[in-house]
């Protein structure tokens, strides 16, 4: 631990020294390979790096963090912590969609990379195992696990095959875990089955999978006023209707801040219009890729408004199913082949 004396802030450093003289390019470039998935990720959830310093003639080199406070994940007692295990489940699949949605597998989950700040946060440590996907990539081999669990998934038994479907299946033994017995009381335990399920086929396709099926089961708990649902059902009606189709494959935003900020900007350029006047960027507050879409300027700014504040109003978990229901709404427009898109 480092106090820096200019901002009063408490900082860890993380000291790379090489372990096995046989392998020692190999695992200096796995600490460089750490510095850049750390360095381009950023969520509330998962360590946040400053710095680094690098000795390549020596083959190490520092990573300067975020200090945190707290204890493992399998030390944390729902009974005297601020949170219960709904919370943490949520926090700790909400860390690994990030990750998935930027095309990282972390590969090295067990309860001492999962920990519990001060403040009852989750945050996810350690990526000296992760690695970054290519975008033709679709899985990556695995390497050792040190988290003990008593089967592995059919992928990695027939052919060694690791991909984020098995990091779905380990964030659900981790779980069955650390809840034990209690586990037939857990608000998510379906989900938790579907997790770990062997056959892969058998289990969720994504975490955004995942979190859109927590969503479902928080929505039958959570009421929304009549005055937010109208004002969800106005907008989406607006939206949805004026996507024609997606071009070959498409990728939702699924990043509530990105989405707000993206809102905001599009609502300060049609301050002084009553219609939105580029369909396209609207849409492109939800989706990421290519689509055609139906030009008609009949979209009123107050629909983008009113749903904008109605957003920025509500808490994080209520802002989650929010989207959820567009992306749900979204995914049922028809994704066809590049011929001829008619912007």
């Amino acid at each position: 631990m480092f106090e820096d004396e200019t901002t009063d802030m408490l900082f860890a450093f993380k000291k790379y020294v090489p372990k096995d003289l046989e392998f020692i390019d190999e695992y200096y470039m796995r600490f460089v390979n750490e510095i850049k998935i750390l360095f381009k990720i950023s969520h509330p959830n998962i360590v946040r790096v400053y710095n680094y310093y690098l000795y390549p003639e020596h083959k190490t080199g520092y990573l300067q963090m975020e200090y945190i406070e707290g204890s493992a994940i399998d030390e944390f007692d729902a009974n005297f912590w601020g949170k219960n295990w709904d919370d943490i489940f949520i926090e700790v699949v909400d860390a690994f969609e990030y990750l998935e949605l930027k095309g990282i597998l972390h590969r090295d989950i067990r309860p001492a990379n999962i920990l519990i700040d001060t403040d009852f946060n989750v945050k996810v440590i350690d990526f000296g195992f992760g690695k970054k996907l290519e975008k033709k990539e679709h899985d990556g081999k695995s390497v050792a696990l040190n988290w003990p669990v008593t089967e592995y998934p059919e992928e990695i038994l027939l052919d060694g095959t690791y991909n984020h479907k098995t990091e779905i299946y380990f964030i659900g033994k981790l779980f069955q875990h650390l809840l034990a017995n209690k586990l037939n009381e857990f608000k998510f335990e379906k989900i938790i089955k579907k997790m770990i399920q062997v056959n892969p086929t058998q289990r969720y396709k994504s975490f955004s999978e995942v979190s859109e099926a927590i969503s479902t089961g928080i929505l039958n708990e959570i009421d929304f006023t009549d005055t937010e649902k109208k004002v969800y059902l106005a907008f989406a009606d607006q939206l949805s209707s004026h996507i024609a189709r997606y071009v070959d494959k498409y990728e939702t935003v699924n990043d509530v801040n990105i989405t707000i900020k993206l809102l905001a900007s599009l609502i300060s350029d049609s301050a002084l219009e009553e219609y939105i006047q580029a369909n396209n960027r609207l849409i492109s507050c939800f989706i990421n890729g290519r689509f055609s879409y139906y030009q008609d300027i009949n979209i009123e700014v107050d629909y983008v408004k009113n749903f904008y504040e109605l957003l920025i109003r509500l808490a994080p978990q209520k802002q989650r199913i929010v989207l959820d229901n567009i992306y749900t709404r979204l995914s049922k427009i028809k994704v066809e082949a590049d011929d001829e898109i008619p912007f």
